[in-house]
């Protein structure tokens, strides 16, 4: 019975794989030309991609709880409905992860690296929806993200800039603490854990664990800037949220000591 339910979770992972490589390019080469075609505004446009992106993640989350590959439970995760201009902070501990942070929220946006805005699966994807690329000058990085806040939309990002290394001492990229203190925008906390971890950083697809995968997202306050700013340099004020970002980081998840370094972070 136990090697039925393995075999049965590891076609189900390669079949959700596979569904969301198609998926990707489906809707590059046929929904995304026609919101280019019939909405001329470029917000409106990525506000509708974002949209469409949030259902079709909606919808790849339950096929992989229908398939048996994960279960999940949430707390507070509703508040994420109305978030608007917010900074997503969350940790990240798998591949999944931004997939189903963005399945419970409306509209955003987040960093992705450049060899994925250049996947052809992913590339239409990335180009309709505005997902910024971390591939650009860090000062032009900071300032495409402050100006997607500002636009209403809300933008994830994970400050330890990779998924996550189990043992690992925490090192969160400054660049995520400068993006909220130069738009002055708030935080909004995240904590994911996933039992028995697995999709984590060099970890193949098909290295699935002996049980179902079952994720825990717990949705916390926001976390308001202006206190950090006051009449601080805005350097001196990035640095303090930073070594708070950390410790919150490094308390709530339980992971090793904190270090600070200067990136962006991405999906």
């Amino acid at each position: 019975m136990q090697r039925l339910d393995y075999a049965w979770r590891l076609f189900g992972t390669g079949l959700s794989f596979a569904a969301f490589g198609i998926g990707g390019l489906v809707l590059s080469l046929t929904v995304f030309p026609l919101i280019n075609l019939f909405v001329r505004d470029r917000k409106k446009r990525s506000a509708y991609a974002q949209r469409l992106v949030h259902g079709a993640f909606r919808l790849h989350r339950n096929f992989m709880i229908v398939m048996g590959v994960i279960e999940w439970e949430t707390h507070n995760a509703e508040v994420l409905a109305g978030d608007e201009g917010v900074l997503v902070v969350a940790n990240h501990p798998t591949l999944l992860d931004v997939v189903l942070l963005m399945s419970l929220m409306n509209r955003s946006q987040c960093i992705v690296k450049g060899g994925v805005a250049r996947n052809p699966f992913m590339r239409g994807v990335v180009a309709a929806t505005g997902y910024i690329r971390n591939d650009d000058d860090p000062e032009k990085l900071v300032t495409d993200c402050v100006g997607a806040l500002e636009a209403g939309n809300n933008l994830i990002v994970f400050p330890e800039g990779s998924r996550t290394v189990p043992g690992a001492p925490v090192r969160l990229q400054r660049g995520v603490a400068n993006i909220a203190i130069r738009g002055r925008v708030p935080i909004r906390l995240v904590t994911i854990k996933c039992e028995p971890p697995t999709l984590m950083k060099g970890q193949k697809w098909y290295e699935i664990p002996p049980r179902r995968m079952h994720f825990t997202i717990r949705v916390q306050g926001l976390v308001e800037t202006e206190p950090y700013i006051g009449e601080s340099a805005p350097s001196i004020a990035a640095r303090r949220l930073n070594g708070d970002l950390a410790e919150w980081l490094t308390g709530e998840v339980g992971y090793g000591s904190a270090r600070g370094s200067y990136s962006a972070a991405h999906c």
